[in-house]
């Protein structure tokens, strides 16, 4: 499901090799214990999502978590919040179309969280090198500008249930079938949908793990990044239903890199990720901030079962990129 949330039950039970009514039975278990969400993963750039920000928050008073619900709630730049334990207290990932808007939402944020004592570390989000932030309809209604009418609704019913029949879409949408079924074709084969897939709001494990690093990069960097990888990927089998490492974002700004990881405790993450990246990027000067998420404020978590090598991107630079 996590590559394709619109297979049908029966290539469910094929894949599984079990009969269609277990399949069925054993998707709504997965459902429930899980909090699985269908959705689908998007190409920012393509729809016109221009500006990916995520904001690191410490703060010096810690609010209600009600209270955090109120400021974010109807926030249209906003579109996922997570609250944290440790060095900092909230990961905020906002997105929008227009640089200038951004600045000005982003310089108005500090008054929204003035009471708390808010030291605010905002970085622009690159491509994820694995994972992705799952991207709501609302914000696709609201800003994806590179989409006509008819595939920017087409998008935003799907991003809030991937899993509708192609009847309900023509239905919620007042758009013939054949039109759908188009449409749909279409926008895979351009790329704008990379993907219909799942989120998981309620993982099995017990510590959920956010760390923002900067590093001293030298000339040998891009190799201990292969290493990182091969690391990352040794979790696969730890990990039946999800992968250990379900996020790295690169960043520019306060931070270079987000990471989002999932163990079953506090040293078991310490030492599977904080130490870990330490010891593999040990010429770098490596300083990692580390917290443990405890909640959602706004959104949806970023998890599923990756492919991590399908997944992983290694960023090439040529010297004309440089000039």
């Amino acid at each position: 499901m996590s590559e394709n949330a619109r297979c049908s039950v029966s290539d469910l039970a094929k894949t599984a090799k079990c009969s269609r009514i277990t399949a069925t039975k054993t998707l709504k278990k997965l459902v429930n214990d899980y909090g699985i969400r269908f959705g689908i993963e998007v190409d920012e750039d393509a729809v016109g999502l221009f500006q990916r920000h995520l904001i690191i928050v410490k703060l010096q008073k810690r609010p209600k978590q009600s209270d955090l619900e109120k400021i974010f709630k109807d926030d249209p730049y906003v579109d996922n919040v997570y609250l944290c334990e440790g060095d900092f207290n909230l990961i905020i990932h906002a997105v929008t179309s227009d640089p200038m808007k951004y600045i000005v939402w982003e310089s108005l944020l500090a008054g929204k969280l003035g009471a708390y004592g808010a030291n605010i570390y905002p970085s622009e989000l690159m491509r994820a090198n694995f994972g992705n932030f799952p991207v709501s309809g609302r914000i696709i209604s609201r800003f994806a500008t590179n989409l006509d009418d008819v595939d920017k609704r087409l998008i935003t019913s799907l991003a809030e249930d991937s899993g509708k029949s192609i009847s309900a879409i023509s239905k919620e949408l007042k758009i013939n079938r054949a039109t759908v079924y188009y449409r749909l074709f279409t926008l895979e084969k351009r790329g704008v949908i990379k993907r219909f897939t799942v989120s998981v709001n309620k993982p099995p494990f017990g510590y959920i793990m956010a760390y923002a690093v900067n590093y001293r990069f030298n000339k040998t960097s891009s190799s201990r990044s292969i290493k990182m990888m091969e690391y990352y990927k040794a979790f696969d089998e730890q990990a039946p239903i999800l992968n250990t490492f379900q996020l790295l974002a690169p960043m520019s700004g306060s931070f270079r890199f987000l990471g989002i990881c999932l163990f079953d405790d506090r040293p078991s993450a310490i030492t599977g990720a904080i130490e870990a990246h330490k010891s593999i990027f040990y010429q770098e000067h490596v300083d990692i901030k580390h917290a443990r998420i405890t909640g959602i404020i706004k959104g949806s978590y970023p998890f599923r079962s990756l492919d991590m090598i399908n997944n992983y991107t290694r960023f090439r630079w040529s010297e004309d990129d440089l000039r």
